[in-house]
């Protein structure tokens, strides 16, 4: 009898996988190079998922035929057409009757954060992302457009801000602040000026959301330009949220994940959005990730009964 799920929580630098039993025990817990097809050559994410199902099987000590079922939860992993690739290498891998569940990287972290299948999640990292899943699968979302066009309240969004107004204080357009020589040493910069081809030429998504903690930090000493910015950053992740919960009144688990970098070391917007969750949606119950994106894909592996796509 087939009594074994693999889930793979799928990364763009590295990549984890856990088998586990039907009683939901851990019997291997391996890592790889990057499963996304963004990050690196097709062949290469072919190479790494073997490899990750070959190391995890010896250590398990298991065949591949033991197998029942497996899920992969990766950034971007929701097209047609990677599905249909992805669902090919498997078939490979494993053949064509092992069902394999392919999702996205928040739909694995939403289900090990809540250990479960409903509920909802809020991911405040380099970007921002909310996700409502319902018992049966369906998923609703809120944001996710990318840097240019939102991740409000996140760290990049954050760090955009403490820029973009930091010069605008300079011409007295906004409130006092004193952080501009922290961004320009974080950004090896001599005047304030250089900030503005630095952001449109010189640095990435990941440079801006460095200068996230920098706020912090400011916030944390009274600097009221960054203490405005956090507290909008808690009031545009609040609207995320409130914007699931109005699409989802027929999800009945009414607790939320807080999950990211933000959520994790930014304690001033914390404190502040479960402050605004507390008065605009009292139902919602806030938590700390209960478990692990890689425990989510475990769980919606054992739950995998037909392939998608």
């Amino acid at each position: 009898m087939k009594n074994y799920f693999f889930g793979i929580d799928g990364g763009g630098t590295r990549s984890r996988i856990a088998i586990i039993n039907r009683a939901g025990e851990t019997l291997a817990h391996c890592e790889a190079g990057s499963t996304n097809i963004y990050s690196v050559p097709e062949a290469t994410v072919f190479e790494n998922l073997a490899a990750l199902l070959n190391s995890a099987l010896q250590q398990a000590g298991i065949e591949r035929g033991a197998l029942a079922g497996g899920c992969i939860g990766s950034a971007g992993l929701s097209r047609q057409s990677e599905l249909t690739l992805f669902h090919g290498w498997f078939d490979m891998l494993l053949g064509a009757d092992v069902p394999v569940k392919l999702c996205t990287d928040g739909e694995i972290l939403l289900c090990g954060g809540l250990d479960g299948h409903e509920g909802y999640c809020l991911i405040a990292g380099t970007g921002s992302l909310a996700l409502a899943r319902s018992r049966d699968g369906t998923l609703t979302r809120a944001g996710g457009f990318g840097y240019l066009l939102g991740d409000e309240g996140a760290a990049a969004w954050i760090g955009k801000s403490a820029i973009a107004r930091s010069l605008r204080s300079e011409e007295q357009r906004d409130l006092p602040t004193s952080m501009t020589a922290a961004l320009l040493s974080a950004c090896k910069l001599s005047n304030s000026s250089d900030l503005i081809r630095y952001v449109h030429h010189d640095a990435n998504k990941a440079d801006i959301a460095a200068l996230a903690p920098l706020v912090t930090a400011a916030a944390r000493n009274g600097d009221a330009l960054a203490l405005d910015i956090l507290q909008s950053s808690a009031a545009e992740l609040a609207l995320l949220v409130r914007s699931l919960i109005a699409r989802t009144p027929h999800i009945t688990n009414r607790t939320l994940v807080l999950a990211g970098g933000v959520m994790e070391h930014d304690e001033i917007v914390r404190e502040h959005l479960t402050t605004l969750l507390a008065a605009e949606c009292p139902d919602i119950t806030p938590i700390t990730p209960r478990r692990t994106a890689l425990a989510g894909a475990c769980l919606l592996a054992m739950s995998t009964t037909t392939r998608q796509g």
